[in-house]
């Protein structure tokens, strides 16, 4: 059988073409087998299998006492993540349209646009009370919570909804406080449903750490109403205050009112939520002549009792005049600072120069960063003396002319509370290897001042509290110091300043003689009266009568043990009232107490010695006395005005019996004040919760 040659060749082709798809095929084979296989068997595992993130726990944080300013709550979100049927979405869009905010029609635009749409991120309410629609899923995230609300909301800041710091304390231990998340896997099949109720944890999540803060939830909250009445009484723009301790330089307190919800951040404006105490400058006024007297004093230019001439009130300057409010003639120095006098202040600084006055600037802080760790803290404007004008030197030292912010004021005074030495400005703790909290070792950024001229300035300013523009300030039982200021706020977009406009301030510390607290109190743009004195003195007074009110203020803590230890003194003596000479003298011989012969009548009286060790060593001696009066009479302590607790302390450490009805500030006593009564009297107290004027302030 012949075979045509062009069967012979259909074959030939047939089978080349057969060759060479063999040859294609196991090229194509092998490449996915080798060189490709990588690739096709992870993008199949992607297909078969869900990551899912494991979210760490954000770390907490504390206030000095352990008590929680920040946590976390478990909380409910939904989302959609497949196509559904057009009634399905718009049953979708009508549930959850109202959890965020969003119109129906909008979302249901994103749910028709989108596979994957979240519904709701970290809602609280329990969802499982109605099912959920078919295309709907669920799962539960941590939501940050601030249990106390308000309290520190600009300190503290806030998070997004992804837990990362946006502001305050939140972002600036973000690093710390978010942790490392983790991931673990599941498998699904070609419809997208799990397989199975569990995956696979690849790597666990590494929660946050705490962070725990020198604030003091007691005291915060005591700085804020304060701050927030007198916010509200003076109809004021805001309010600024901080508390801290001058030998450590930690912050105590520190408060921004209009306060904030950190709950709720989306509903407050950016400017409130700013933390202005580090953010905002603005010219203190009267409270920055201390700069000026610090310098003089310390480089020997004048002595507190130089005296000056004032002009009688008003003083040219290059490019105009100095005014003082209250005109006077020849004042000291220390006059100069009671009476607030601006004339005084300015010549004062003419023996400092330039170069000097900017020196001690600087020296106290000022135009520069206080290392304290907050986001937007800002240096302030200082302008270095190539650029001052003739007047510059005249309006620096009255607080004009320069931009400070209240906590590099705060620590400029605490420099002076602390004899000479400027410190750091502490607003977080840290643990110990053994995870114990403790508080880092005070570190002193420079000496300002000597001690001795840090003393002297404190006695003057002690002046301003008790005769000067700043009795206000005054809390009874302590010796205070601090300066008053009044200062016009600068026109906004223009030269100038705007005369209706003022920044009534008080910045003091107490008690004198070792200072526990320094505290400021700023109000902007009060209506009505603008006085620094009659504004924010106040404010302070009763900041610090409060948090001294408190059972665990260390200074109270001192002033009961040392009127306790007087009180033992006192009944360990012996009454020698109505004895003849000879047995007075054989019991005091037998007490070891030296009389001393003046009258018929001898009674004992102590003189107290206080070491340079900071002991107390009781040193008995008789003394002549014509009132015939016994250790068995006190006089009742004035304790008008004072919070109930601080009231008890004063009495029961005078030797008397408390009863007290009411609840706050004490509105009247019997006995009086000042009334002899015999030990162990009962002194009747009333308080009311309104705030009582101090006796005596003006």
């Amino acid at each position: 059988m012949r075979i045509e040659v062009r069967h012979i060749r259909r074959q030939k082709a047939i089978c080349l073409l057969g060759g060479i798809f063999v040859l294609v095929l196991t090229y194509r084979l092998t490449a996915l087998q080798v060189w490709t296989g990588d690739v096709y068997s992870a993008r199949a595992k992607r297909q078969h299998e869900t990551r899912t993130v494991l979210q760490a726990n954000r770390g907490r944080i504390l206030d000095r006492k352990g008590r929680v300013l920040a946590t976390n709550l478990e909380a409910q979100s939904f989302f959609v993540n497949k196509v559904a049927e057009l009634d399905s979405l718009r049953s979708i869009a009508v549930r959850f349209s109202g959890n965020d905010g969003e119109e129906n029609a909008e979302l249901l635009r994103r749910l028709q646009e989108k596979r994957f749409v979240w519904l709701a991120r970290k809602v609280f309410s329990d969802p499982r009370q109605d099912p959920l629609p078919k295309g709907v899923g669920r799962i539960v995230e941590m939501k940050r919570t601030y249990p106390m609300g308000e309290l520190a909301g600009q300190v503290l800041g806030y998070t997004d909804i992804d837990n990362l710091g946006i502001e305050g304390v939140e972002l600036a231990c973000n690093s710390l406080l978010e942790g490392e998340p983790g991931d673990m896997t599941s498998r699904r099949d070609a419809r997208g449903e799990a397989l199975g109720a569990l995956g696979v944890v690849r790597r666990m999540p590494d929660d946050g750490e705490d962070v725990m803060l020198t604030l003091d939830v007691d005291y915060q909250s005591i700085v804020e109403e304060e701050l927030a009445a007198a916010v509200s009484e003076f109809q004021a723009v805001n309010g600024i205050a901080i508390v801290t301790s001058p030998r450590s330089g930690e912050i105590l307190a520190m408060a921004n009112v209009p306060l904030y919800d950190p709950n709720h951040f989306g509903k407050y404006d950016a400017a409130v939520r700013r933390n202005r105490a580090v953010t905002d400058i603005f010219e203190p006024g009267s409270t920055f002549k201390v700069v000026a007297v610090a310098g003089g004093l310390q480089e020997g230019l004048w002595q507190r009792e130089d005296r000056i001439f004032c002009e009688f009130g008003r003083m040219r300057v290059p490019g105009g005049f100095i005014r003082d409010t209250h005109p006077c003639g020849w004042l000291t120095v220390q006059q100069v600072v009671e009476e607030s006098s601006n004339i005084g202040t300015a010549k004062i600084a003419r023996k400092l120069e330039k170069s000097g006055l900017y020196e001690y600037v600087r020296l106290f802080g000022f135009g520069s960063m206080t290392t304290v760790d907050l986001p937007g803290e800002v240096t302030g404007n200082v302008k270095k003396p190539t650029h001052w004008s003739g007047r510059t030197l005249a309006s620096m030292s009255i607080g004009q002319e320069i931009g400070v912010t209240a906590l590099q004021m705060s620590m400029a005074y605490g420099a002076i509370a602390n004899g000479g030495r400027l410190m750091a400005p502490r607003i977080y703790r840290r643990r110990s290897p053994d995870g114990a909290w403790v508080s880092e070792r005070p570190h002193v950024l420079r000496e300002v001042v000597s001690e001795e001229t840090a003393r002297n300035v404190a006695e003057v300013l002690e002046g301003v509290v008790l005769r000067g523009t700043g009795k206000n300030g005054r809390v009874p039982g302590y010796r205070v110091a601090g300066k008053t200021g009044t200062a016009q706020r600068a026109r906004e977009g223009g030269r100038g300043y705007d005369p209706d406009r003022y920044v009534s301030s008080f910045i003091g510390f107490l008690p004198v003689e070792r200072a526990e607290f320094v505290c400021i109190v700023i109000v902007d743009s009060p209506k009505g009266i603008r006085w620094g004195s009659k504004v924010a003195a106040p404010v302070f007074s009763r900041i610090m009568q409060r948090i001294l009110s408190l059972r665990d203020t260390e200074v109270r803590h001192r002033a009961v043990a040392e009127a306790r230890e007087d009180a033992a003194v006192k009944a360990s003596r012996p009454v020698l009232a109505g004895l003849s000479r000879n047995v007075a003298k054989r019991v005091m011989d037998r007490h070891g107490i030296k009389p001393i012969r003046a009258n018929e009548r001898t009674i004992l009286s102590d003189k107290v010695k206080a070491p340079s060790s900071g002991t107390v060593e009781p040193r008995h001696t008789a003394v002549a006395a014509d009132s015939g009066k016994t250790d068995d009479y006190v006089a009742t302590p004035n304790v008008l005005g004072v919070p109930l607790r601080q009231a008890v302390v004063q009495l029961t450490s005078s030797g008397l019996a408390v009863s007290a009805s009411g609840s706050g500030r004490v509105v009247s006593q019997t006995p009086g004040a000042g009334m002899l009564v015999v030990r162990g009297t009962t002194c009747n107290v009333v308080c009311s919760p309104q705030h009582t004027p101090i006796p005596g302030d003006i």
